[in-house]
C-alpha cells in the first residue's frame, strides 16, 4: 500500500453558538480555521485525519507506505490520524488494535469552554447536560468571580455533575492558590484543578499546596512531576507515539490523567482509539469538537451518561461529511472571522467593587495587554465580585479618544 494522493484542506467553520463566538474570539484561543488531511492509496483506501489551527505540509507523504509512518510524531498530528485510519482500514482493525490492547470499550469526556459569565456557563452547561455530558472544564480568569461562576452553574446541574477548573496558573502562587481552591473545595460540584500555578515552578510549594486543598490538583505532564508526587494526575498531548509514551510512565507511578486533544470529530474519535489501550487514561477527555457547529462527520458521536463508545469498525470507525468539507472550504490565505474580529477595536473594562459602593476600573485594548500586566503584579485577581464587559467600537469620538489613550499608555 503506497499514497498516491495527499491534500490538505482548510475550512471555516463557524462556532455552534453566539455566546461562544463572543467569547472564543475575545480570548483569542481556538479559533474557526480546522484542517482536514485527506490521504489516497493505490489500493483504492481513504483515511482522513483533522486538526484545530495546526498545519502540517503532506506532499512528502506520497509514495509512502503508511505502516511506516504511522507512529513517527514528525508527520504532524492531524497527518497521523488519516495514516493510521488508512493502515487500520488496510488490516481490517480499528485503530486502538494498532496501538496496543483495549482496556475499555468506552472513554469520559468532557465539556469545555473559555471563561464567560456566570450566565452563559450556566448556559453552557446545561446545553452540555443536553447532550450527555457530565463534566464541565472550565477556563478561571482573574477578571471573573470563580465563586460566582461555580455557584451559579451548580443551581443548574445535577448533583453529580463536576466542574474542572483551570487557572492555566493564574494563581501564581502556592498562597494564593491555597485561599482559592479551599473556597472551591466547600462547592460539591467541583472536581478538580489544573495548573493553579505552574507546579515546575515552586515544586516545594506544589507539594505543600496538595496537603491542604481536598480535591486532585493536575497539571500538564512532565517528567520531574512524576518524582516530585506534588499532583494527583496530569494532562496529556501530543502525537500517538508521545501519548503512548506518557500514559506508560504515568501508569508506572499510579497517576491518572486525561488526554488533550483538540479538532473535530476524527480527532475525537482517536482520542477515544488511543485512551482505549491506556490503564490510566481515566480522567474526562479534553477534544473540544462539540465547540463548532459541526464535527465534519456524517454522524455526531453519541455521548451517554460523560463517556462516548470506542469505535469498533476498521480504521477509525467514522465517516467524514464530504458535504461538509465542501461547505467550510476556504483558502488557506482567507483570514478566520477571529482574525478579523481582532483588527477592530474594543475596549476591555474590568470592574471590581469598592469601598463604599464606589467602582475600581481597568481598562486594556486587548486581553492579552491585560494579561501581561497581571502576570506582572499590576492588578489585582480573582476578586469577589470582579467582572469583565467587553465595549465595541460605536465610532463615537470618546470611544475613539479613550482607546487612543489607552493605547498610548501600553493598555
Amino acid at each position: 500500500m503506497r499514497i498516491v494522493h495527499a491534500e490538505r484542506i482548510a475550512l471555516n467553520v463557524p462556532f455552534y453558538c453566539d455566546r461562544v463566538t463572543r467569547a472564543m474570539h475575545r480570548a483569542s484561543t481556538h479559533d474557526e480555521r480546522m484542517f482536514v488531511y485527506r490521504l489516497e492509496t493505490d489500493n483504492g483506501l481513504v483515511g482522513y485525519g483533522d486538526c484545530q489551527g495546526g498545519s502540517w505540509p503532506v506532499d512528502g507523504l506520497v509514495g509512502a507506505n503508511p505502516a511506516a509512518l504511522m507512529l513517527d510524531d514528525r508527520v504532524g498530528f492531524g497527518p497521523q490520524l488519516a495514516l493510521l485510519d488508512l493502515v487500520g482500514q488496510d488490516l481490517g482493525v480499528p485503530v486502538h488494535a494498532l496501538l496496543g490492547t483495549a482496556v475499555r470499550q468506552r472513554c469520559p469526556i468532557s465539556w469545555w469552554d473559555i471563561d464567560m459569565s456566570p450566565a452563559d456557563w450556566t448556559a453552557e452547561a446545561e446545553e452540555s447536560v443536553r447532550r450527555g455530558y457530565t463534566c464541565f472544564k472550565m477556563k478561571a480568569r482573574p477578571w471573573r468571580d470563580i465563586i460566582d461562576q461555580t455557584n451559579t452553574v451548580a443551581r443548574a446541574v445535577p448533583g453529580d455533575y463536576r466542574f474542572d477548573v483551570d487557572f492555566n496558573g493564574f494563581l501564581l502562587n502556592q498562597a494564593r492558590a491555597e485561599v482559592m481552591l479551599q473556597r472551591l473545595d466547600e462547592n460539591p460540584n467541583v472536581g478538580m484543578y489544573e495548573s493553579p500555578f505552574y507546579l515546575m515552578q515552586d515544586l516545594d510549594g506544589a507539594r505543600l499546596l496538595r496537603e491542604r486543598v481536598r480535591k486532585p490538583v493536575v497539571e500538564h505532564f512532565q517528567d520531574p512531576l512524576l518524582h516530585a508526587r506534588c499532583c494527583d494526575g496530569f494532562v496529556v498531548g501530543g502525537g500517538a507515539a508521545g501519548i503512548l509514551r506518557t500514559g506508560t510512565l504515568a501508569a508506572g507511578f499510579n497517576k491518572p490523567f486525561w488526554l488533550q486533544l483538540v479538532g473535530a470529530g476524527v480527532t475525537a474519535a482517536f482520542a477515544a482509539h488511543i485512551g482505549a489501550v491506556l490503564t490510566h487514561a481515566q480522567l474526562p477527555y479534553i477534544t473540544c469538537h462539540e465547540l463548532w457547529e459541526h464535527d465534519l462527520l456524517t454522524a455526531r458521536l453519541p455521548v451517554c451518561d460523560g463517556y462516548i463508545d470506542v469505535p469498533q469498525q476498521p480504521g477509525l470507525g467514522v465517516r467524514v461529511d464530504e458535504a461538509a468539507l465542501a461547505r467550510y472550504r476556504v483558502d488557506e490565505a482567507e483570514p478566520t472571522p477571529r482574525q478579523r474580529y481582532s483588527q477592530a477595536k474594543r475596549i476591555l473594562r474590568i470592574t471590581s467593587p469598592g469601598a463604599a459602593g464606589a467602582n475600581r476600573t481597568w481598562e486594556f485594548t486587548a486581553e492579552d495587554v491585560y494579561q501581561r500586566a497581571f502576570y506582572a503584579g499590576n492588578l489585582p485577581g480573582f476578586e469577589r465580585g470582579v467582572d469583565l464587559e467587553v465595549i465595541e467600537d460605536d465610532q463615537s469620538p470618546a470611544f475613539a479618544q479613550q482607546h487612543a489613550r489607552l493605547r498610548a499608555c501600553g493598555r
